[in-house]
């Protein structure tokens, strides 16, 4: 019988859109591929076929007429083309006739798959290729042996096999071009073949929210939809992936498969081809299931699935157990900043818990809610990628030499960075725009704006990161965007707050339109005011000019704090901060900034050290008037008689 479709009788076509919910998961107790039927079968024809090959060389040979010349060419053209032996319809059953139905490869095809599995698991097999090849050291099939062995079984294998045959679409073997060349299977393929399923990863154990969203993701994936999932919260990629392979049976791909083996082993529910995509990342061909961070751009006929964060009643339900179960009291703000800080999983709120009670335990204590807090500080990514500069903050509110209704301004900025989340929640305000709390201080210069958000940033217990405008802003088109998106996506997952200093230099009014320059600048604006809507975090902006801020942005500020030169009381204040142990009365009376008073302060201290005493009247006096020479100002006030 010659070869057709009653050769792989189980075949199937291949190509369209992959749907996995068409391959039925096999059936427990599956045989040992050595004894599926199908091989068996292609075993027994490859030896019988290569039993008629050398029985018709020897035939050849064995005419004793013959001299060397003669006998070294006899058996030449001696293999008939015809078949001699019948090809009979090979068993349905097994793994490898699961293999043949699903890529729909011909007899031939199967047959290269087939004698090349059992050449190197059956050293007898191996053997028989060397006798075919008449050389004991080349015991391997090529396409050029498998040809001219076959063709007595009525399969006709090619000589080469190139990118457009249907074992290489079909991620089976690689490109082929040396008809003696030994074939020889990928790792995918020998699995494939001998029905190596990984094990799925166990069901249950998930947070309802994940159950809920991996049920539609499977259902969708079994339509033959490629979904791309995005999640608000990190920790949440790898268990949502876990949960879709579990629901479907399927082990997730252990990395990026080339795409035709993706395919391939989805087809035959090896594998589920999940990929956790980096920031900007766009899924790699051959995947079905992509999963990455809330802003991910969705590929062209992809099926978006948005996974928000645990509610805040859900998150502090959560909470609430973990502390109670580490026996950590705390205070309901405590609480709250727990809470609303950052949003995790489930998981993880219990993992920073854990870390904080053993944190405490190595130092033979309990824990409280400051190591829950210090914890939660290195849960996320701490990395501003050079972009800014980490700050942990030392100053504090109390340190603040502030004018009552600025300070009281600035206590309302950590109260909106504290509990805005959970007013967003009472009132039912949804989404993600306008939840980032956007502070503008602004003032004259050396009046205390860095040092208020710094205090802002200790109030809540986070790193404030201070951004390098001259990293960010860049001349190359679309790099200033690109380094906008990375800053505030990291300081959002770290927790971080943003300091923008002198932010009219980035944030300033868009200008007419007189040439590309200008176009490019309107652009880069109009981008950061779209990115800053859904920011979940701190923003601090200092500015000399608050005038000079585009005004669409200037809508966007929630709280706006003034900072003025301090009056003649509160310069008293910061020069007794400074030099609690030295008469300031006199040069408290110079009009200076707090800045300018703290650079005095240490250029005194300097000059005291230098001289060998303690600091003196004309060591302050003296670093008064460097100070004012530097701005180029006159001593305003009298020196007291």
């Amino acid at each position: 019988m010659r070869h057709g479709r009653r050769a792989g009788d189980g075949a199937g076509g291949g190509g369209g859109a992959v749907s996995i919910a068409t391959v039925e998961a096999p059936a427990r107790g599956t045989p040992s591929a050595l004894t599926d039927p199908r091989l068996l079968a292609w075993r027994h024809l490859f030896v019988s076929g290569a039993a008629d090959v050398l029985r018709r060389y020897r035939e050849a040979w064995a005419d004793p007429t013959l001299d060397d010349a003669t006998r070294a060419v006899a058996a030449v053209g001696v293999v008939d083309p015809h078949p001699r032996i019948a090809l009979l319809p090979l068993p349905t059953e097994g793994e490898f006739a699961e293999l043949v139905r699903v890529t729909g490869i011909d007899a031939a095809a199967e047959a290269v798959l087939a004698v090349a599995w059992w050449a190197a698991v059956e050293p007898q097999v191996a053997i028989v290729c060397g006798c075919v090849h008449d050389d004991a050291g080349r015991r391997w099939p090529s396409l050029g042996l498998l040809a001219h062995v076959l063709a007595g079984v009525g399969v006709s294998v090619p000589l080469t096999v190139g990118a457009t045959h249907p074992l290489v679409r079909g991620g089976l073997l690689d490109v082929v071009v040396d008809p003696d060349a030994p074939i020889r299977l990928p790792t995918t393929t020998v699995a494939a073949i001998a029905g190596q399923r990984p094990a799925p990863p166990a069901r249950g154990g998930v947070a309802p929210r994940v159950a809920a969203a991996a049920t539609r993701i499977a259902a969708l994936l079994d339509a033959g939809v490629p979904v791309l999932v995005r999640c608000e919260v990190p920790d949440d990629r790898a268990p949502v992936r876990d949960a879709v392979a579990a629901q479907l049976g399927i082990a997730p791909a252990p990395g990026v498969r080339p795409p035709a083996v993706a395919r391939l082993l989805l087809r035959l529910r090896h594998e589920l081809p999940a990929v956790l995509l980096e920031p900007g990342e766009a899924p790699p061909d051959g995947t079905v299931l992509a999963l990455g961070g809330a802003d991910e751009p969705g590929p062209p006929g992809w099926h978006l699935v948005e996974l928000a964060a645990p509610p805040l009643a859900v998150a502090e339900q959560v909470w609430r157990r973990a502390l109670r179960q580490a026996g950590v009291a705390v205070n309901p703000d405590e609480l709250a900043d727990l809470v609303g800080r950052l949003p995790l999983a489930e998981p993880a709120i219990a993992a920073v818990v854990g870390r904080a009670r053993v944190a405490a335990a190595v130092d033979g204590r309990a824990a409280t809610a400051r190591d829950v807090s210090a914890a939660l500080r290195s849960q996320p990514r701490h990395d501003p990628g050079g972009l800014a500069r980490r700050l942990p903050p030392t100053a504090t509110l109390d340190d603040l030499v502030l004018p009552p209704a600025t300070l009281a301004a600035v206590r309302d900025v950590v109260a909106h960075a504290r509990h805005s989340p959970a007013a967003h929640d009472r009132l039912g305000l949804t989404g993600r725009l306008g939840r980032a709390v956007i502070a503008l201080f602004h003032g004259p210069s050396g009046t205390g704006k860095t040092a208020a958000a710094e205090a802002v940033a200790a109030a809540i217990d986070r790193d404030l990161w201070i951004v390098d405008l001259a990293r960010v802003v860049t001349k190359w088109l679309g790099e200033t965007q690109r380094n906008l998106d990375s800053v505030l996506r990291d300081a959002a997952a770290a927790g971080a707050v943003l300091l923008f200093d002198e932010a009219d230099g980035l944030f300033g009014k868009r200008g007419d339109v007189t040439d590309a320059r200008d176009r490019y600048a309107n652009l880069e604006i109009d981008h950061l005011l779209q990115r800053i809507e859904v920011h979940a975090g701190v923003v601090v902006l200092t500015s000399n000019r608050p005038s000079a801020l585009d005004e669409a942005f200037a809508r966007r500020i929630r709280l706006a704090v003034r900072f003025d030169l301090p009056d003649h009381g509160e310069r008293e204040r910061i020069w007794r901060r400074h030099l609690p142990d030295v008469d300031t009365a006199a040069v408290a009376r110079e009009e200076l900034s707090g800045a300018t008073i703290r650079a005095a302060a240490l250029a005194a201290t300097v000059s005291a050290i230098a001289a060998g005493t303690e600091v003196r009247t004309e060591h302050l006096h003296a670093a008064v008037r460097r100070e004012l020479e530097k701005s180029r100002r006159p001593p305003t006030a009298r020196r007291p008689r």
